[in-house]
């Protein structure tokens, strides 16, 4: 911004002095003996007024650029996209919160993109920080801290995280992230009949179709009856999903498409298991929950291309053409989860509308 403000300052200069100079400078006689013109002072002064005043009148009129408060554009969802890294948008986010320690949304934002960058001790800490300074009583925050401490898979943060997700049931007994993540829990504890009834729950409110088959595929593993007309096999090693894998191919690419080029670093080749399941998906960067569109492959299939498209979709009326830029990622799940885990390999990369629909993905590096 001082840059900017800087050209716009020698370019009014510069208009000046094309002006002025004609004004305050003696004019030639215009026949022999007749007298020089005289300098045009009067003129000048106010042209040295008015210029100044009516360029910044007219930038002000035709800008959007947010004079009154230059700060606020850090915090907002947009610019934190085009920052150009997580880790500048931790820094913008940390810096606006040192301003201002009481600002709830703040933490909250911090707390997504911790969770977002794999950081998950620091998106607790974030998200407790949130709930301390609201007392408990939001429930988005509290969900959010709850989603964030099942994700760490921090023994002792499971108490708390099912508290949470039980006061809500109690509350809505449709909340779906509740119903969810208490599913997740139930399975990752042996619970199979809590499980399946909390699963069962989720798929009477006629989720999405993908949802669906996903749901559908976890009941059958779980050993549950799922309707013969659904025609959803069970994959093998889904594990407890945590909100992807809809199989690649399931549908017919629509809309937006990204062709997703995935391999393995060889530094990492001898870390990959045949058979492990490795999910692939596309999320708006920053937001935490479930991607907006996902699939399921195995390592037996690496290297190859995977498509993800509107046809994807993984919540009904959000799509891949809904967001200017998605955060691609792909990782070998170990534990057959969609959940994010500790030794997972992953692999991330950036599309933007607009950008090649070919997208190459290299699986480098291990989550911590």
């Amino acid at each position: 911004m001082t840059t900017f403000l800087i050209v716009c300052a020698v370019m009014i200069v510069a208009a000046l002095a094309l002006v002025l100079v004609p004004l305050l400078r003696n004019a030639p006689a215009a026949a022999k003996g007749e007298k020089p013109l005289p300098r045009a002072v009067p003129a000048a002064v106010v042209l040295m007024v008015a210029v100044p005043l009516a360029a910044s009148a007219f930038y002000g009129s035709t800008s959007n650029f947010p004079w009154d408060n230059p700060g606020a554009t850090a915090g907002q969802g947009g610019h934190a996209q085009n920052a150009g890294s997580m880790d500048e948008v931790t820094a913008q986010l940390q810096a606006r919160l040192q301003q201002n320690p009481g600002d709830v949304e703040g933490w909250m934002m911090l707390g997504r993109t911790h969770l977002m960058s794999g950081r998950y001790d620091q998106s607790v800490a974030a998200y407790e920080k949130a709930s301390s300074l609201t007392g408990g009583k939001d429930p988005q925050v509290q969900l959010d801290l709850a989603e964030a401490l099942v994700v760490s898979e921090k023994p002792e943060g499971q108490g708390k995280a099912k508290q949470i997700f039980d006061a809500a049931l109690a509350a809505d007994g449709t909340n779906q992230k509740a119903l969810w993540y208490s599913g997740v829990m139930a399975a990752r504890a042996g619970d199979k009949e809590t499980a399946k009834t909390l699963f069962t729950k989720l798929l009477e409110q006629n989720p999405p179709e993908q949802i669906r088959e996903i749901l559908l595929a976890q009941l059958a593993e779980l050993g549950a009856a799922v309707p013969e007309a659904a025609g959803v096999a069970p994959p093998q090693g889904m594990g407890d999903m945590g909100g992807m894998g809809a199989a690649q191919g399931a549908s017919e690419p629509a809309g937006r498409t990204i062709r997703i080029a995935v391999s393995v670093d060889p530094s990492l080749a001898g870390k990959v298991q045949p058979g492990t399941p490795v999910f692939v998906s596309a999320r708006e960067p920053g937001i935490p929950g479930p991607p907006i569109a996902a699939v399921r492959i195995s390592t037996d299939e690496l290297p190859t291309t995977v498509v993800l498209s509107d046809a994807n979709s993984m919540i009904e009326g959000r799509n891949l053409s809904s967001v200017d830029e998605v955060q691609v990622v792909a990782r070998v799940a170990f534990g057959g989860s969609a959940v994010p885990a500790s030794g997972d390999l992953v692999g991330e990369a950036r599309h933007g509308r607009g950008a090649s629909p070919d997208l190459s993905l290299v699986i480098s590096k291990v989550a911590p």
